[in-house]
């Protein structure tokens, strides 16, 4: 039972040691938070930090979902993080709404906003659908 505790908490300890290239995107773009935890799934991460903020990497260390809807720093999710075509839709269409969510893949983008209206667009940033 001993051997067992200790084996839990030597885990517990690695799972809050992502990657350094996962500590450093959360230092530059999130700096008023840190890692509260990281779970590695199949070669891929997924990180809770301190303000309630969700971002899930693939193997490489390169984020493919960041979700501020649930912290209580980040209103929304870091512009330089947004493809400039999305941020200037968003901007044109929805002057009075943030970007709360985000996520990437081979196929396409899709964004949350504030107001929870979902916005898919294509790899080359069209407009494929909208959920509400």
């Amino acid at each position: 039972m001993k051997t067992l505790t200790i084996i839990t908490l030597f885990l517990a300890m690695l799972a809050k040691d992502p990657t350094p290239a996962i500590q450093q995107f959360v230092k530059t773009y999130f700096p008023e938070t840190t890692i509260l935890f990281s779970q590695r799934d199949e070669g891929e991460y997924e990180v809770r930090l301190s303000d309630g903020t969700e971002i899930e990497f693939t193997r490489k260390g390169e984020w493919k979902h960041i979700d501020c809807k649930h912290s209580n720093v980040y209103t929304s999710v870091p512009n330089a993080l947004i493809p400039v075509e999305i941020a200037n839709y968003v901007k044109a269409s929805f002057p009075d709404e943030d970007i709360i969510k985000i996520d990437k893949d081979r196929r396409d983008w899709e964004i949350e906003l504030s107001n929870r209206l979902e916005i898919k667009f294509d790899k080359k940033f069209r407009v494929l659908e909208f959920d509400d």
